[in-house]
């Protein structure tokens, strides 16, 4: 007997894709003074001190969000955020990023739930250090959102589960 396979999507889907864009813009606009642009067209920079702020998204779908900023981008951010000087080395750079990530998280849910989707989100979790990068697993599918603005560039890694796995059968299935 044949097992009823979906085969996984295509694409990440744009209505979370687009909520993370316009949270992100209004953020980084309103709060940041950053006035980003999206630039599709620019590779991401990679290389050097960075650090970025983590958010999962439970409902339907499963995905998560990180946002990912060299060194340079973070600090400018986290003063502008923050109305002062914070070091990008010191713990209180992991709690600005992670609050960064907490509000936009927050307007994310807002905007898919004037939508009709349901999204309940997850503490923050901060990583710091050289070449971060975010890896994707084999079920997964995921996308990138990259921005510059006058004081740093910056991305968004938006990462969501599969529903199933082509060709794979569950235990008790």
């Amino acid at each position: 007997m044949a097992a009823n396979v979906q085969a996984p999507a295509v694409g990440f889907p744009p209505v979370l894709s687009d909520a993370v864009r316009d949270a992100a813009i209004e953020f980084f606009g309103s709060y940041c003074g950053l006035q980003p642009c999206e630039r599709d067209d620019k590779p991401v920079e990679s290389g050097g001190p960075g650090i970025m702020g983590v958010i999962s998204f439970f409902g339907d779908p499963v995905w998560s969000v990180s946002l990912v900023m060299p060194q340079q981008t973070a600090v400018m951010a986290a003063k502008a955020f923050a109305g002062f000087e914070i070091s990008f080395d010191s713990a209180d750079m992991g709690d600005i990023v992670g609050e960064m990530a907490n509000v936009m998280a927050g307007d994310i849910v807002a905007r898919l739930d004037a939508r009709g989707i349901t999204a309940q989100m997850s503490l923050p979790t901060v990583a710091r250090g050289n070449d971060v990068e975010v890896l994707s697993a084999a079920n997964e599918c995921a996308t990138r959102l990259k921005f510059e603005s006058p004081n740093g560039s910056f991305l968004f890694r938006l990462v969501k589960a599969l529903d199933r796995l082509p060709n794979v059968r569950r235990a008790g299935a």
